[in-house]
């Protein structure tokens, strides 16, 4: 049961890194979707007749990135960060519940309710979007799919492999959950403990107090390890 917990533990270091990883891309979406406002306020604005090596600079680059371009970025940019995610947030207990019911039941009631959840729900789903999406992105890339604008960003199996990818670590995450549930249900009373911390409610002060430990634990690490 011990090597059970820690394969568990292993599974949600791996999905929780890349869910910390994933969400810099929220940098790059405001990044991208402030260039496209500022530019387009520029480009329609009278004055920029007056200012020919910013036209000119304009006319160089839209080509390789146009507004449509950006916006479609955009969007491609926040499926991403959405799908890899997801299992970050299921590892963390942070998606929605339907709480008013959970609460009411006992520790060893929530986890079998969650172990049902995910043998019937979460794998059942997760492997239907897996086989398809992964079906989807061969098919998009076999074709040369791109954007139905004329404009718009070509390669558009890039964004429909993340759907198997975003899944899987969904899956992950789910495999990481049921183990902690079957160690609370079955293992021995010590480890029956440590895998109950998922099932127990947290107040909104205990989780904001455990994100910002962790964030002051990446922190402390990142200025060591550059340190050296």
């Amino acid at each position: 049961m011990q090597g059970l917990l820690k394969f568990s533990d292993g599974l949600a270091a791996i999905v929780i890194r890349i869910g910390k990883l994933a969400a810099w891309l929220a940098v790059l979406l405001i990044v991208v979707i402030l260039y496209d406002v500022i530019t387009r306020s520029i480009k329609s604005s009278s004055w920029i007749a007056d200012v020919p090596w910013l036209l000119d600079f304009f006319n160089t680059v839209d080509p390789y990135i146009s507004s449509t371009k950006l916006q479609e970025l955009e969007w491609h940019i926040h499926g991403v960060l959405l799908l890899l995610c997801f299992g970050y947030a299921y590892v963390k207990d942070a998606h929605v519940r339907i709480e008013l019911l959970r609460d009411r039941f006992s520790m060893k009631l929530r986890a079998w309710v969650e172990i049902v959840g995910i043998v019937v729900g979460l794998f059942f789903y997760c492997y239907v979007v897996i086989a398809y999406g992964t079906e989807f992105a061969i098919r998009s890339f076999e074709r040369g799919e791109g954007s139905s604008a004329m404009t718009g960003l070509s390669d558009r199996w890039i964004i429909k492999s993340f759907l198997p990818i975003g899944f899987t670590v969904l899956a992950m995450a789910g495999l990481s959950v049921m183990i902690k549930c079957l160690v609370y249900l079955f293992g021995p009373p010590h480890l029956q403990d440590e895998a109950g911390d998922y099932f127990r409610p947290k107040g909104l002060l205990e989780d904001e107090a455990e994100t910002l430990d962790e964030a002051v634990i990446d922190v402390t690490s990142g200025a060591a390890g550059q340190s050296r």
